[in-house]
């Protein structure tokens, strides 16, 4: 029989229509072929082959009931060269003639052949870039706040929006569901597992009032999501320390909006929201619920509750990224020792032959020991939270923060500029310059510390208390982001000069 195969993959006004291919291919038949069979897939791409009257076609070509295949456009079959090729090879095999209705040639010269590929090649061309438009559009809507992740998370709603006149949706506060959010950050700060918390949830007994069957997943995605943070510099400062790619200025991050993470998870087999490396993070127009205080200190048990795997840069210190040199402010690597197995200090200068600094013996084991005792020593000098904290001191602090955050990345600029410095008169403005921005940044780090006495910012501390105190069983990556969470920089000179720690509060 001869079989007529077409396929429709969107159903829009410029589109080819089944009803108007099967009509093209049927002028295509010759006298005498009456025995026909139409094959049609509606609304399946030509990406690959899984289309349910594609497979039925194959297999009649299979079980030889197949003579002719008549489409209307070659990429009716297939948009996929390497795709198409298998088909024909098995047509070929079968004895099976091809027709495509529009794009007349004979598939039984080597001409045709070639022709065949040709076009075939344009097709996978065409499908690639609309591809490619459609993703380069996804990102272009996300990074100017459009809202595209879907269903609204529980605790909001989607509204109608416009941004540049064109229409979107932004999340909006879901009275009826919002407090089941809070009621779950309340309970996963008051030290309940997610467990623990689930089993209070389902209870018929539960304080509050909802129908939802709640699952663990379902909770753990709830504390991670970043879509209930309102997000200020120390949130700015967490995505960057869990590898993150931000598409806002720090400087926006003020304490007020929500952020969502998009983009392909390309393979990663870690929860969703747990690891944030190489995730795109946008700043959104809509309210957080939870402040950002709040949500780091959940991040933090999360992290401690999660196992992670150390892998890459940070696999040898938990320092990894924020120790540096106090003599010429290049970053200390680690270097084991052949024989003893210790893992000594390496200067990041010396391979560019301008620090002079020399360590006797200095080891990360004594820098690892010496910043956790200071950690928890700082932990425990600060006091918690107090409740009248001012709104002005709080918006002040995030501005110096977001201060900060800026100096440190001018002196990380410039540390980079050290290798490229040709001459000595080139090296002592660029060490000019840092000194200078260092001293900004003791003297942000002084008006951020009054601010925190009268808001009682200090409280901050308080999170991290129950981890610090028990940080021999912690692994490496809980211990970095603890870390980065308290600290802004190491310095380090010689085993008989104090370390020098840049505390965030």
């Amino acid at each position: 029989m001869t079989a007529i195969y077409c396929r429709q993959s969107v159903e829009k006004k410029d589109s080819i229509s089944i009803e108007t291919q099967e009509q093209e291919c049927r002028a295509k038949l010759r006298s005498g072929e009456t025995d026909v069979a139409v094959y049609s897939d509606r609304g399946y791409s030509g990406k690959n082959t899984n289309r349910p009257d594609f497979q039925r076609l194959m297999s009649d070509v299979e079980s030889g009931r197949v003579s002719k295949i008549i489409v209307y456009k070659i990429d009716r079959m297939s948009r996929s060269v390497l795709d198409f090729e298998l088909t024909y090879r098995e047509l070929k095999q079968h004895h099976v003639d091809f027709v495509s209705a529009t794009e007349d040639f004979d598939t039984t010269s080597i001409t045709g052949e070639a022709m065949l590929r040709v076009i075939l090649i344009f097709a996978q061309l065409e499908r690639e870039t609309i591809q490619k438009r459609v993703t380069d559009n996804f990102y272009s809507r996300a990074e100017k706040g459009f809202f595209m992740a879907g269903v609204a998370p529980l605790g909001y709603k989607k509204v109608a929006d416009y941004i540049d006149g064109k229409k979107t949706s932004r999340l909006e506060e879901d009275i009826e569901t919002s407090h089941i959010v809070r009621f779950i950050y309340r309970r996963f700060l008051s030290g309940r597992t997610i467990g623990e918390i689930v089993s209070e949830l389902n209870s018929p007994d539960c304080e509050i009032k909802h129908d939802i069957r709640f699952q663990s997943v379902r909770v753990s995605r709830i504390l991670a999501n970043p879509v209930y943070v309102r997000a200020n510099a120390d949130v700015y400062s967490y995505f960057k320390s869990r590898g993150a790619v931000l598409h806002n200025d720090v400087s926006e991050f003020t304490g007020l909006c929500g952020c969502t993470v998009y983009g392909r998870r390309q393979g990663k087999t870690k929860s969703k929201f747990r690891d944030l490396s190489g995730e795109n993070i946008q700043l959104n127009r809509h309210e957080g619920l939870i402040s950002a205080d709040d949500w780091l200190r959940v991040q933090c048990r999360l992290n401690e509750n999660h196992a992670l795997k150390s892998s890459g840069r940070g696999s040898n210190s938990w320092l990894s990224g924020i120790v540096r040199c106090g003599y010429c402010g290049y970053a200390l690597s680690v270097v084991n020792g052949q024989r003893s197995g210790k893992r000594y200090v390496y200067c990041g200068g010396r391979k560019h032959h301008i620090c002079q600094g020399k360590r006797s013996g200095i080891t990360f084991e004594m820098i690892e020991d010496s910043v956790a005792e200071k950690m928890l020593a700082q932990a425990k000098a600060l006091h918690y939270r107090s409740s009248n904290r001012t709104t002005a001191d709080e918006s002040e602090i995030n501005s110096l923060k977001v201060h900060r955050i800026k100096l440190e990345a001018e002196v990380n600029s410039i540390v980079e500029s050290f290798a490229l410095a040709e001459n000595a008169l080139l090296r002592l403005k660029l060490n000019e310059k840092m000194d200078f921005l260092e001293r900004q940044i003791r003297d942000v780090d002084s008006r951020i510390k009054e601010h925190s006495v009268k808001s009682g910012e200090n409280a901050d501390a308080g999170s991290v208390m129950p981890l610090l105190e028990s940080w021999d069983e912690l692994e490496i990556r809980d211990r970095s982001s603890i870390a980065r969470l308290m600290i802004s920089q190491v310095r380090v000179w010689d085993d008989e000069t104090p370390i020098e720690i840049s505390f965030r509060f």
